[in-house]
Parts: C-alpha cells; structure tokens; sequence
C-alpha cells in the first residue's frame, strides 16, 4: 500500500476529474427513446460510426478514468468489502476495509452482521435497519404488561357510596281555571247554484253489436253494408257478378242387356 499521504492526493485528484466527466451516452440515444431511457454506454463498432472514430462534435467515450492505485476506493480511502455471512468479517480490518452488506442478504441476519461489526468497529456503508427494533415476543409481553397495568387501578379503585337521594315534598296542586265554553259556530248550508244543470236522461241508445267475421264475409259477398262498432255504416263496393248457368238435367241412365249368340 502507498504511503496515506499520497492516497489522499490521488482521492483529490479523483475527484477533480469525475466533475468535469461528461455523461456516455449510447450511439442514437437522441433519436431512439429506448436507448435513452437505459442510460447505458455500448462500444460503436459500425464501420463508419463518428463516435467510434472520434471526430468533432461527436458524443464522448469513456476516457476519463482515476488513477490506478485509487481505483475503487472509498472516499475516505479504504477499499470495499461485500459480506453476506457474519463469519466473514473476521478477515476483515478496521483501518484497510469497509463493509458493504449484500442485497440478497435478509432482515434477520443483517442484524447480526450489524451487531457482530460493532464489537469489531467495522464501518458499514449500507447499515439501513435500526438495531432498536425488537423481536415479536418481546413487543407481546410488553402489551401484556400495559394492559395487566391498566386492569389494576381500575379494580382497586372503590366507588363512592350513593347516597340515598332526598324524598321531594309533593306540592299542592293548583286549582286550573275552568274554560268557559265558547258556542259552537252556526254550520253555513251550501247555496244552490241558480242554473241547475239538466239531468242526463236514463235511457241511452243502445251501441250496435260489432260484427263477426263470419257476418262481415257475408255481407262483402253480396254487395251490403257492414256496421262498425261505432255504429257508422260502411258501403261495401263490389264488382257486378256474372250470371251463372243453369245446371245441366242428368241423363237417364238406361240399363243395357247383353246378347249372347247360341
């Protein structure tokens, strides 16, 4: 390892260079939304491509690279560790390495590791559970307690005796004025309108019965008029009838003997 004071120059330097590195961008990106939405550089290997060949005016590559002794290094100047067991901190050292928990790595275990990097005053980068929280069962007897605490002064405190409430005087009733009663008002008899209107008379026409169908052929045939059931008359037009013949008088039938010759 080189001497701290020539590593925190390199960090400087490091990080003079990553302020003025531009963003690599893919080929098309500017033109083709998906490329722009991966935000992620690829090699130009066409034969004409202007990036590849670097001329003016074209996108940048990646040429801005840190120095090689400083080169995945920490800020503060100790290299990264990936841990995802609590058994591999025990390589580790406080003042060369920094730890980085693993993603894969659950809930229950990363306390553990947490824990285990305290008591050997490992830093870690990614520490984002509180050790504060505790296990379900402890959270239960807790609930228990408080409400157990909760039961016990309600039960010890005593309730105040009731007295017995003062029996009232019943006071004398007061006399109520008799109402004098009031006439009743003279009933107002209806006035009989001057011009009385006639009376409809009993009898009604009677409505003549509709027609059945059967009438109604009828009646188209010979040329007569057919009632409605409103009672209007509707003439029926047909085409004159053509006389018909007189039936033809049956021959008599006579009875014919045969002859038969001897």
């Amino acid at each position: 390892m080189a001497n701290t004071s020539t590593i925190t120059e390199l960090l400087e330097k490091r990080a003079q260079i990553k302020k003025k590195k531009p963003r690599f961008l893919r080929t098309d990106s500017a033109k083709i939304k998906r490329l722009a939405r991966q935000k992620k550089w690829r090699r130009p290997k066409g034969r004409d491509n202007k990036i590849r060949r670097r001329k003016r005016g074209s996108l940048a590559s990646p040429s801005y690279s840190s120095p090689k002794k400083v080169k995945g290094m920490h800020p503060k100047g100790l290299t990264e560790i990936l841990v995802s067991n609590p058994n591999e901190l025990e390589n580790a050292d406080s003042t060369k390495h920094i730890i980085r928990i693993r993603s894969s790595v659950g809930n229950k275990k990363k306390r553990i590791i947490i824990k285990k990097a305290k008591e050997l005053k490992l830093l870690i980068i990614n520490p984002k559970i509180k050790l504060k929280i505790k296990p379900k069962e402890e959270e239960k007897q807790k609930k228990k307690e408080k409400e157990t605490a909760k039961k016990e002064p309600e039960e010890t405190k005593e309730k105040p005796e009731q007295q017995p409430a003062k029996e009232k005087k019943p006071e004398p009733a007061k006399e109520k004025p008799a109402k004098e009663k009031e006439p009743a008002p003279a009933k107002k008899t209806p006035k009989k309108d001057k011009k009385e209107k006639p009376k409809p008379s009993k009898k009604t026409p009677k409505k003549p019965k509709p027609a059945t169908k059967q009438e109604k052929g009828r009646v188209g045939a010979q040329g007569g008029k057919s009632h409605n059931t409103k009672g209007n008359v509707n003439v029926l037009h047909t085409s004159p009838k053509k006389p018909t013949a007189a039936p033809k008088p049956e021959a008599k039938k006579t009875k014919t003997i045969k002859t038969t010759k001897k």
